[in-house]
């Protein structure tokens, strides 16, 4: 058999022809698709969704429809809220958030015209599937009276800080203040909708804080540090009423490391509100709230700057340990004052239970560094006193000295 030969212009020309024939036919499978792809210049491809809801082969107008009719299941999702470091859910259609209809359709209609001739078929053909987002509005008087509403729930009013003495002396710290800025809200909300809002994403609000007033120092109050308790007779009603009244103004007192406490400056003068006449003195009874709080400071290990006896040796505590205090219209004051020596400061608990008035110093546990505090009269002669401190570190004495010597002029 004779072989016949192809030369090589014969193979080029053969392959042109293949591959014109190739040509004809794919410009001839697009000009068929381009016919078929020409309906859906008004309607929505075929495999499109908005958020899971299908808008396949609707038109514009029906696929409006569509989207009222699940208005309500759209508007019933939740927006996350960072609030004041808390976070909230609120609904779309409480917060007044509504279908942008209009806006959702232009980005559906937008989003096919940028999609290719290949893409297009492809969605055609269920390979492609296009996923649309709704897009939203606000109804800005009813977030305002939304805002308002959840404004009266998560305002904050501030707290400043305080001591709680139910049970011991413990001090709280202050609660800073918040109150939610509707203005600011409303523009950031606003904003977050005014493109397609990710639920993903949580919006966070601003507003205003206020900080507590407070004294970081006082939280290291954590321990009775001394205390002092006196009877007294529960007929005496008017020297009871001044004796509790002096009680109070001297109840919560705090005294700074290296201030001097004057108890006629807490209590004084004796005859300003709270305070009544018994016999012919003015405030009678306070005196002893006096002597209550002296042995308390001398059993705190404490300085004693101010300290003047009775004329005569009280009933309610040992003789030389008692402190008469008095004040005078000018302004002078027979006063009892100590010194605060320790690097903390003191916190001064004053009441009274039953027929008892009790004195409390609260301050660190270490502000005595360890050391405990009694006191000890002993009388010399008829009508004196010598009375003395003595200091004790881990159970051993370690020192005694004289506090002072009193002596009474009357019996």
């Amino acid at each position: 058999m004779k072989r016949i030969s192809i030369d090589k212009n014969e193979k080029l020309v053969v392959l042109i022809l293949i591959l014109i024939g190739v040509i004809i036919a794919y410009l001839g499978l697009l000009f068929l698709n381009y016919s078929s792809l020409k309906k859906y210049n008004n309607i929505i491809l075929p495999n499109s969704f908005i958020e899971g809801i299908e808008l396949s082969n609707n038109t514009y107008l029906n696929a409006g429809d569509i989207i009222d009719y699940h208005s309500d299941y759209v508007l019933s999702k939740k927006v996350k809220f960072k609030i004041n470091d808390n976070e909230y859910e609120y609904s779309l259609k409480d917060l007044g958030v509504v279908v942008d209809k209009d806006k959702t359709l232009d980005n559906i209609k937008n989003g096919q015209k940028k999609l290719g001739i290949t893409k297009k078929i492809s969605s055609i053909n269920g390979k492609r599937r296009n996923d649309y987002s709704f897009y939203y509005s606000i109804n800005n008087d009813q977030l305002v009276n939304y805002l308002n509403v959840i404004k009266s729930s998560v305002d904050v009013a501030v707290v400043n800080g305080y001591f709680d003495t139910s049970e011991g002396v413990k001090y709280v710290s202050g609660i800073k203040g918040f109150s939610l800025d509707v203005n600011k809200s409303i523009d950031i909300i606003t904003d977050v909708f005014s493109n397609n809002y990710d639920f993903k994403k949580v919006i966070e609000l601003t507003g205003d804080y206020t900080e507590p007033y407070g004294n970081p120092s006082y939280s290291s109050i954590d321990t009775l540090t001394s205390s002092f308790e006196t009877p007294f007779v529960p007929d005496t009603y008017l020297r009871n009423i001044n004796l509790n009244v002096a009680l109070g103004y001297i109840n919560g007192s705090v005294v700074e490391p290296g201030e001097v406490f004057s108890y006629c400056n807490k209590a004084g003068p004796f005859n300003k509100a709270g305070y009544v006449f018994y016999y012919e003195f003015v405030g009678n009874g306070v005196c002893q709230i006096a002597t209550t709080t002296y042995n308390a400071a001398l059993l705190g290990g404490l300085e004693i700057v101010k300290r003047y006896p009775h004329k005569k040796k009280s009933l309610y505590v040992a003789g030389g340990l008692d402190a008469t205090v008095a004040s005078y219209s000018g302004g002078w004051c027979v006063d009892m004052q100590f010194r605060n020596t320790y690097k903390y400061p003191i916190y001064i608990k004053a009441y009274s239970v039953g027929s008892t008035a009790h004195v409390e110093f609260w301050s660190n546990h270490d502000a005595k560094e360890g050391k405990e505090y009694t006191t000890e009269s002993v009388r010399i002669g008829q009508r004196g006193y010598r009375t003395f401190l003595h200091t004790f570190k881990d159970g051993v004495e370690i020192d005694k000295h004289e506090i002072v010597t009193t002596w009474y002029s009357e019996d």
